[in-house]
C-alpha cells in the first residue's frame, strides 16, 4: 500500500514536463494496451537524467525505431519487459494499438515499456515489479545505443527465446518478481476508488475489491482509517495495490486532487463506488438546519463531486467503467424520524439512473446497491443512534439489532461482505449489461415494485 504520490522519478534535469501530458500518455497507453489484449492495467511513469539521455539519443537518430524493435538482447528484458521498449513518437492510441496487434499477431508478447518522445518512460506493470522493468529497459536501451554506434547488436536468436521462453528457472524468477495473486480475480489489475473506505461500509467493500483483485484506492476524510483498511488488505493479500487518498467528498477541488493523484500513481479509472455517508438522526420538529444541510453535502454533493470526476477520466480514457451508488433500504422505503437520510438515499437512486442515462453512450453503467441494516462496523449505528432507536421502538439498547434482525424475511443479520460482494457483481464483466438498476441487499426487509 502506499500513501498519496506519483510513481515518476524525480529529478535536476531541465526538462520541463506537464503532469496534464503525462497522464494523458498514461490514459492513451492503458486503453491501447486494452484494446489490444483486452487486460487491465496499471501504467507507471518514469523520467531521470539517464532516461533523458537515452530518449535525446534514440530521438536524434536516423531511424529512432531501428534502435528499439531488434530482437531481445538478453534474457532479462526478455522475461521481465517482454523486449525492448516501444519507440513512441507521439502518443496516438490507435498507432499504438496497431503495434501491439502486430506483436500479438507475430505471436510476442506484447511490450510493457515505452520511451514515449518528449516525456519518459512509461511501463505496463503493477508499481511492485515496474522499477525492476524500468532498470532492465534503461540499461538496455544504453547498450542499444552504443552498439548501434559500434556496428550494430547482437541479439538473442529465435531458438535462445524460445529456450528462456519455457525455461522453468526464468518463470520462477519472473513469478517470484510479480507475486502470485490470490482471490477470486473478477476484478483483475482493475482501479477503483472507495469513498468511506476508512470504516463500515465502504472498508467492507474496499476489501471485497482487493479481493477481487482490484486495485483500491481508499478514500476518506479520516486518513488513520484508511490506513487502517489499507493495513487489513495487506495483511490478508501481501500481493495487493493499495492508495491512501485523504478525501473531503464535499471539497470539489479536493476531489479533484484525489483524481489527478490516482492516475500519477495508476494512470487510469475503472470503478467509482460512493459509499461515505452520514444519518443524522431526528424527528421533524427537532431537525436542526446544520444536520439537514449535512446530511446534503456529504450524501448528495459528494456523490456528485465524486460522479463528476470520475466520470471525466473514464470518458477520456474510453474503456467504459462503471459507478455503484450505495444508498439504502431508507431510500425506497423511508424510516421515521430519518429526514434527512430518506430525503438524501433517494436522492442518491434518481441521481444515479440520471447518469447512468447520460454515460451509457461511453459504456459507463450507473448501478446502486440498497443495503438493509449493517452494524458491522459501522459508524452510523453508533451507540448514540441506537438509544434513538430503542426510544423510538420504546425497546432497550441491547434489543435494537436482534430487533432489526428479526424485520428481514430471511431473519439473518447482513454484513459488509454480502454488500461488498453486490458491488464486486456489479462493478464485474458479469453485470456487462446492467445499468441504471437498484440492487437491494437487505435481507428481505423492502419489496421493490
Amino acid at each position: 500500500s502506499a500513501k498519496l504520490g506519483s510513481t515518476a522519478s524525480h529529478s535536476k534535469t531541465k526538462q520541463k514536463i506537464k503532469k496534464s501530458d503525462i497522464n494523458d500518455a498514461k490514459l492513451c497507453i492503458r486503453k491501447a494496451f486494452f484494446e489490444a489484449t483486452g487486460q487491465y492495467a496499471c501504467i507507471n511513469f518514469f523520467f531521470d537524467e539517464t532516461i533523458a539521455a537515452n530518449m535525446k539519443q534514440i530521438s536524434s537518430a536516423k531511424n529512432p525505431e531501428d534502435i528499439l524493435t531488434t530482437s531481445p538482447i538478453n534474457p532479462d528484458e526478455l522475461v521481465y519487459a517482454n523486449g525492448s521498449a516501444m519507440w513512441v513518437p507521439k502518443c496516438d492510441c490507435e498507432q499504438i494499438s496497431q503495434k501491439f496487434k502486430k506483436q500479438i499477431s507475430l505471436k510476442k508478447k506484447p511490450s510493457l515499456g515505452f520511451l514515449v518522445k518528449g516525456l519518459g518512460l512509461f511501463i505496463v506493470a503493477k508499481p511492485t515489479t515496474a522499477s525492476v522493468i524500468r532498470d532492465i529497459l534503461s540499461s538496455s536501451m544504453n547498450i542499444r545505443i552504443n552498439a548501434s554506434k559500434l556496428g550494430g547488436l547482437i541479439c538473442l536468436n529465435k531458438r535462445q527465446e524460445d529456450f528462456i521462453a519455457n525455461w522453468e528457472a526464468e518463470a520462477f524468477r519472473k513469478a517470484v518478481a510479480s507475486v502470485a495473486t490470490t482471490g477470486s480475480q473478477e476484478l483483475k489489475d482493475r482501479i477503483a476508488v472507495v469513498t468511506g473506505a476508512g470504516s463500515g461500509l465502504g472498508r467492507s467493500i474496499a476489501i471485497g475489491m482487493a479481493r477481487a483483485g482490484a486495485m483500491v484506492g481508499l478514500a476518506d476524510i479520516d486518513q488513520n482509517g484508511a490506513l487502517e483498511t489499507a493495513e487489513i488488505i495487506a495483511n490478508e493479500l501481501p500481493s495487493s495495490s493499495t492508495i491512501v487518498l485523504n478525501c473531503n467528498v464535499t471539497d470539489e477541488k479536493n476531489v479533484d486532487n484525489v483524481f489527478e493523484s490516482l492516475i500519477n500513481n495508476w494512470g487510469g479509472l475503472d470503478i467509482l463506488v460512493n459509499a461515505a455517508g452520514v444519518a443524522p438522526a431526528f424527528a421533524l420538529t427537532n431537525l436542526p438546519l446544520d444536520k439537514w444541510r449535512f446530511a446534503l453535502e456529504v450524501n448528495l454533493t459528494g456523490y456528485f463531486l465524486m460522479a463528476r470526476a470520475a466520470s471525466r477520466i473514464m470518458i477520456k480514457q474510453d474503456m467504459g467503467g462503471a459507478i455503484v451508488n450505495i444508498s439504502s433500504k431508507s431510500g425506497i422505503d423511508a424510516s421515521k424520524n430519518n429526514t434527512p437520510y430518506n430525503a438524501t438515499k433517494a436522492g442518491e437512486l434518481h441521481m444515479g439512473r440520471g447518469w447512468a442515462m447520460e454515460l451509457g453512450t461511453h459504456n459507463i453503467r450507473v448501478n446502486s446497491v440498497c443495503p438493509g441494516n449493517v452494524f458491522e462496523g459501522s459508524k452510523i449505528w453508533n451507540p448514540e443512534y441506537i438509544k434513538i432507536c430503542a426510544k423510538k421502538y420504546g425497546i432497550k439498547p441491547e434489543e435494537v439489532i436482534p430487533y432489526y434482525i428479526t424485520k428481514t424475511m430471511l431473519n439473518r443479520e447482513i454484513k459488509g461482505q454480502d454488500i461488498a460482494d453486490s458491488v464486486v457483481f456489479l462493478s464485474s464483466d458479469k453485470a456487462r449489461r446492467i445499468t441504471a438498476q437498484t440492487l437491494v441487499v437487505d435481507a428481505g426487509q423492502a419489496m421493490v415494485r
